[in-house]
């Protein structure tokens, strides 16, 4: 640094301060220190400066408000889901169907958004929330009942949304203690391979412009009951956790130190780099893991 605090140049013994220079590895580590920082940042200053969806603390808000679902709530959030994953195993109609650029449908994966909303029975912040609700013309107590996002009219969406939008953006709502519930899901997004190899993603629609609170990543497993699956899915977001936390350079807390198929991303890291251990899979023969 000089005098005022600016940082000049990073130098280091153990790798070249030019990243062109540097091993894939070397980048990795240096990458883990960055992601390292961004959550610091957020669980001990509160800065929102990790995505929601790489977060350890909102996938896990997002792992007990699964948990707390009802089975008709659960049914109605994730039932399409579980039907379409088992169209592969069973002789199903798929709620949605491939694109034709598919080449292996047994290689897609499946994805599906989930945004977070408040458990207004519980939660410390209700009085926030009814001011908002009452800005907007939005009553609360109507609105118990889980309903399909098609249901709501463009009026009402458009109400939903700016009380969405002003609600998250209040530094009072911390996922770590906050009561909070399942309040939307996207439809399914196919994630394939397109020619080129790439991961290519065909886009369902979201409830809400705003940033999801967890994205499921899902091969085409699952088990056969729609109750099973939803273990299978705590099972999933556990997975994701401990990748958080591992391309952060950090061993995961107990609860999460689980083998198995959480975010497609960190897959292809661990097969990528000899540095981490191939999570993904069981016994390192890449078959998938599914509780």
């Amino acid at each position: 640094m000089d005098e005022t605090g600016d940082i000049l140049y990073h130098q280091c013994e153990a790798y070249a301060d030019d990243a062109s220079k540097r091993t894939a590895e070397d980048n990795e580590h240096n990458n883990q220190a960055r992601r390292y920082t961004r959550y610091y940042v957020f669980a001990e200053r509160g800065y929102e400066a990790v995505d929601h969806t790489d977060n350890p603390a909102y996938i896990e808000a997002v792992r007990q408000a699964i948990d707390s679902l009802s089975p008709a709530e659960f049914e109605q959030f994730f039932g399409a889901l579980h039907t379409q994953i088992r169209s592969h195993h069973d002789p199903v109609d798929r709620p949605v169907e491939l694109p034709s650029a598919v080449r292996k449908p047994n290689g897609v994966v499946y994805e599906q958004d989930i945004y977070l909303g408040l458990d207004l029975s519980e939660t410390s912040i209700t009085d926030r929330a009814r001011e908002l609700a009452t800005a907007y013309g939005i009553s609360l107590e109507d609105n118990t009942e889980v309903r399909p996002v098609s249901e709501l009219s463009d009026a009402d969406l458009d109400r939903w949304q700016s009380f969405s939008d002003d609600f998250h953006e209040d530094p009072g709502v911390d996922p770590r203690d906050t009561d909070l519930t399942v309040s939307a899901v996207s439809g399914i997004h196919v994630g394939y391979p397109n020619r080129q190899g790439r991961h290519e993603v065909a886009a369902a629609d979201d409830p809400f412009d705003r940033q999801a609170d967890t994205r499921l990543e899902l091969l085409p497993y699952a088990p056969a009951s729609l109750a099973a699956f939803r273990g299978f899915l705590d099972y999933h977001l556990r997975c994701q956790i401990r990748d958080c936390f591992v391309k952060m350079g950090v061993v995961p807390p107990e609860p999460y130190r689980r083998l198995g198929f959480g975010k497609f991303r960190e897959a292809r890291r661990y097969d990528r780099f000899s540095m981490y251990p191939e999570l993904h899979t069981r016994d390192g023969d890449h078959t998938p893991l599914i509780g």
